[in-house]
């Protein structure tokens, strides 16, 4: 935890599919997918179920928090947090808010997205991770990150939509196929 949230692990991808939430045409996502705010959370965060189609956390947002990683050198300084290898400088206390719409499966990403319950965590000890989506590079052009240590908490998705075109809002999320069938 930080500053009372949750702590989360973050990456990033590119993807050309409309995900396991369906948004898209046959299987080529919506415009927003690919320009806006989406995400791939692990596949308990996805649903508590494990169920990799229509999860029950489909369409909601999630407003991440980049975190702080304090040095005492020579003299003292803070940087964003994040895993040593996995990701680099990021600046801390930026927030962003995207929306799932997309899975991140434990096969091949099991160091990532392997957790199975709230009490476990993947390999570098997150119960949460979320997957960024950047074909635009709208993540780390854009916002800069480079696989950023976060905080995470739900939030109202067409309120940070007013703020943030590229949060998508429930109207887009209500063209995806799972809309209304979250979790069933």
């Amino acid at each position: 935890q930080y500053n009372g949230k949750p702590c989360a692990s973050t990456t990033h991808y590119s993807d050309g599919h409309k995900g396991a939430c369906g948004c898209g045409y046959g299987d080529s996502p919506f415009p927003w997918m690919i320009h806006g705010f989406t995400t791939a959370p692990n596949s308990y965060f996805f649903d508590s179920n494990l169920k990799t189609w229509c999860g029950g956390n489909c369409g909601k947002c999630v407003k991440l928090t980049t975190t702080v990683r304090f040095y005492f050198n020579a003299s003292f300084s803070t940087l964003g947090g994040f895993i040593d290898g996995e990701g680099g400088y990021t600046a801390p206390g930026r927030s962003v808010t995207f929306m799932v719409t997309n899975l991140c499966p434990i096969n091949g990403n099991e160091h990532w997205c392997g957790q199975q319950s709230t009490s476990s965590g993947n390999t570098f000890g997150y119960a949460a991770h979320f997957d960024l989506e950047d074909t635009a590079r709208q993540v780390t052009s854009g916002l800069g990150w480079n696989n950023p240590e976060v905080t995470w908490e739900f939030v109202n998705c067409d309120a940070e939509h007013h703020h943030n075109q590229q949060t998508p809002s429930s109207h887009d999320y209500s063209k995806c196929q799972c809309h209304g069938h979250e979790g069933k």
